[in-house]
C-alpha cells in the first residue's frame, strides 16, 4: 500500500477552511486524492477551519474517548452509530472509529492496523463522511452522489451502486463531470449549486463463477479526458437510481409531494440531527429541481435517452404520473 509520511492538510473546500492532521501514511496519498485540488498554505483572516485529526487505533486512547451512557442509533452492514449529545461515535469492526463533536466542529479517527477495506473506502468513511457532517452546519453539503451539467442543465445522481459506465456514456455525449463519487451542495440565490469534488470512483467486478470474490478498484473516469469536468453547476433534476440493473430502462416522474418522502429514503448518507433546519437539503431539492425514480438497464447509452426526457418535463411536475419505458432502441411513453 503506498504511504506518505505524517501530513498536516490544509484545503479551502469550495469557501470552507478544512485542516486534516494524518498520522496514518497509508491513508495521506488517497486524502489528497479525494480533497488535494483544494489545497491552500494559508486562509484568509476570519476564517475558522473545521479540525479533523487521522490516529493509529491505540486502545488506551480509544476508550477516555468513548461515554458508557451513549445511546446506540443504528447499526448495520459492521457499522454503528452511537451519540451523547452533541458527540457521535461511528464504529465500524473493518477498519477503526470516529468521534464526531458537532459542538466543538471537528472529529477524529483512529485506524485498525490491518484495515479490511481499501484504503480509498477507509478515506471516505474516516474523513470524507464525518467531514460532510460538520460541513453541514457551514451550509455546505458534501454528500455521496455524482453529478453531471451540459450547455447550462445539470442532474444530481443518487445511486446505490457505482455508474461508471453511465458516467462513460455522459461523457462521450458531451455531458461533463461535476462529481463522479461526491458532489457538493449548496443553496445560491433560490437555487441548488453542485460543486465539483474530485474524489474518485469505486468500480466494481462481479465474479465470473460462483465462489470467487468481488473485487473493486478506484478510478478517475475523467482522467487524462480533456474538458470533461466542471467546477460548478446548478441542479435542475433529482434521479433516484433503484438498486440492480433492469432488461430495460425506466423512470418514473415524481410530483413534489412525492419526491420530499423518496428523496429522504434513498439519502445517500446519515444525517446527524436531521431534524434541524440546515439538514433539510433534500426538501429543497424536491422543491426547487424536477425529481424522478429510475431503473437501470445494462445498456449504459440508455442513460442519455432518459436525460433527454428528463430534460423536457416541466420543472414542478404535476400529480399525473407518466412511465418511459425504454425497449430496445425506441423510447415509448405509457400513460401511468
Amino acid at each position: 500500500m503506498a504511504a506518505l509520511p505524517s501530513c498536516q492538510h490544509k484545503y479551502s473546500l469550495h469557501g470552507s477552511a478544512v485542516e486534516i492532521a494524518c498520522k496514518v501514511p497509508s491513508l495521506n496519498i488517497g486524502i489528497d486524492k479525494a480533497l488535494g485540488e483544494f489545497t491552500t498554505p494559508e486562509w484568509p483572516d476570519g476564517f475558522s477551519p473545521t479540525h479533523g485529526c487521522i490516529r493509529p487505533y491505540d486502545q488506551t486512547v480509544v476508550l477516555r474517548h468513548l461515554s458508557p451512557s451513549a445511546t446506540s442509533l443504528t447499526s448495520e452492514s459492521g457499522m454503528e452509530l452511537y451519540c451523547e449529545g452533541e458527540r457521535f461515535w461511528l464504529i465500524d469492526d473493518r477498519w477503526g472509529l470516529t468521534e464526531i463533536n458537532l459542538l466543538k466542529g471537528q472529529w477524529q479517527s483512529w485506524i485498525l492496523p490491518d484495515p479490511t477495506i481499501d484504503a480509498p473506502e477507509v478515506v471516505e468513511r474516516a474523513v470524507l463522511w464525518p467531514l460532510s457532517q460538520l460541513l453541514r452546519a457551514k451550509g455546505l453539503y458534501l454528500l455521496p452522489a455524482a453529478s453531471v451539467a451540459r450547455a447550462g442543465w445539470g442532474m444530481l445522481i443518487l445511486s446505490p451502486f457505482g455508474l461508471e459506465p453511465e458516467l462513460q456514456a455522459l461523457m462521450r455525449a458531451s455531458f461533463r463531470i461535476v462529481g463522479q463519487r461526491w458532489t457538493c451542495l449548496r443553496e445560491e440565490d433560490g437555487q441548488i449549486a453542485m460543486m465539483h469534488v474530485p474524489a474518485p470512483l469505486q468500480i466494481t467486478t462481479q465474479p465470473r463463477s460462483i465462489g470467487e470474490p468481488t473485487t473493486s478498484r478506484w478510478q478517475d473516469v475523467t482522467n487524462d479526458k480533456y474538458g470533461a469536468t466542471q467546477n460548478h453547476a446548478f441542479c435542475d433534476a433529482v434521479v433516484i437510481v433503484e438498486p440492480g440493473r433492469r432488461p430495460v430502462s425506466r423512470f418514473r416522474p415524481l410530483p413534489r409531494a412525492n419526491a420530499v418522502s423518496a428523496l429522504k429514503k434513498a439519502w445517500p448518507i446519515e444525517e446527524l440531527h436531521p431534524q434541524r433546519r440546515l439538514g433539510q437539503m433534500h426538501s429543497k431539492l424536491a422543491q426547487l429541481c424536477q425529481c424522478a425514480e429510475l431503473h437501470l438497464s445494462r445498456r449504459p447509452q440508455d442513460v442519455l435517452t432518459l436525460a433527454d426526457h428528463l430534460r423536457k418535463l416541466p420543472r414542478r411536475p404535476q400529480p399525473g404520473k407518466v412511465e418511459v419505458t425504454l425497449d430496445a432502441r425506441r423510447p415509448k411513453q405509457i400513460p401511468a
